[in-house]
């Protein structure tokens, strides 16, 4: 018997609708509860990598994942998987041995990996794990935003921007600076709560390969290439003296505009080119679930939102605080 259970009926059933999943548990990934259904141990290990430290936020309906793996050596040649979508329908597909899809209004996921997939947790993580999850639980409830997250008094500072605008090294500094390290890529702001609030992943946190040069605490640790190609240093938040937290109401948006040289400004950065920039996040899913992060979106503005110029983290911890704690 391979080591995937039902493996090997699967040369009577070509579409390998009679192999069981056995195994069985339920996580909760940013703090809705997910069930997860599978033939693997390995695929059971990534999950308690990715979720075991989550903790139930949220009282929603179970999603589930059902993720069959069978025995072949396989592995997606292309750093990215295809997706497209339609209506309450998303297709992800690494290549013809590595896909799923999902179904928003039976909030399931169902997809077929290899073998030589599931070996690579990373990997197998951050293309088939993170991604299914996430994208189910966002059609369910949430609002995704590309941006750091943290809070410094209870007060939330979410921090977004192109890449290279160092939303990872900011978080970082306020993190070691005594704020609240919620997440430094991934903010997902919750639909249907009225103060903003936002959650995100507090477990890990990612940087380029110019920190070591930056924080002399992280001089010695190495990089690595991640699952998309790019090379980054992964570490994860327990290993580090930070402050985390799941989530944080957002009391302030601030777009970072990092400079070579010059001193730290500012100023109030225009909502309508806020919600231009968050408009390629609404990219899937039925027109009422996309309205509605709009409309998350909208509610998160209403306060206004700022733009940081600066060029050393220094100085713009230091304006993040004078904003938190005077308002402006």
């Amino acid at each position: 018997m391979p080591e995937n259970a039902q493996i090997g009926r699967s040369a009577f059933d070509p579409a390998l609708c009679q192999i069981e999943l056995p195994l069985r548990r339920r996580y909760f990934p940013l703090g809705f509860p997910l069930d997860l259904q599978t033939n693997s141990p390995e695929v059971i290990q990534a999950a308690n990598e990715a979720w075991g430290h989550f903790r139930q936020a949220f009282e929603e309906a179970p999603a589930t994942i059902s993720l069959g793996v069978t025995d072949s050596d396989s592995i997606p040649a292309e750093p990215q998987s295809k997706v497209r979508s339609r209506e309450s329908f998303l297709f992800v597909v690494a290549d013809p041995e590595n896909f799923f899809l999902c179904d928003f209004e039976r909030r399931l996921a169902l997809g077929w990996v290899t073998n030589a997939v599931v070996k690579d947790h990373p990997f197998l993580r951050y293309r088939f794990l993170t991604p299914a999850a996430n994208w189910l639980i966002q059609q369910l409830a949430l609002a995704p935003i590309h941006g750091a997250l943290l809070a410094r008094n209870g007060c939330g500072v979410l921090l977004c921007g192109e890449s290279f605008a160092g939303k990872t090294t900011l978080a970082y500094a306020c993190a070691r600076s005594g704020w609240t390290y919620i997440t430094d890529d991934g903010t997902f702001v919750v639909r249907d709560r009225a103060e903003r609030y936002a959650v995100g992943d507090p477990n890990i946190i990612r940087f380029r390969e110019d920190v070591r040069r930056l924080f002399p605490e992280l001089s010695d640790r190495l990089p690595s290439v991640r699952p998309n190609g790019k090379i980054a240093i992964e570490l994860f938040t327990r290993d580090l003296p930070l402050s985390t937290a799941p989530g944080s109401p957002i009391h302030h948006v601030v777009f970072l505009n990092r400079q070579e040289k010059g001193t730290v400004r500012l100023c109030r950065y225009p909502t309508h080119q806020a919600l231009d920039a968050w408009d390629v996040y609404t990219c899937f899913g039925t027109e009422k679930i996309r309205a509605a992060q709009r409309r998350t979106y909208e509610r998160l503005l209403e306060p206004g939102a700022w733009e940081l110029t600066y060029s050393h983290f220094g100085d713009a911890v230091t304006r993040l605080e004078q904003l938190v704690d005077c308002g402006g």
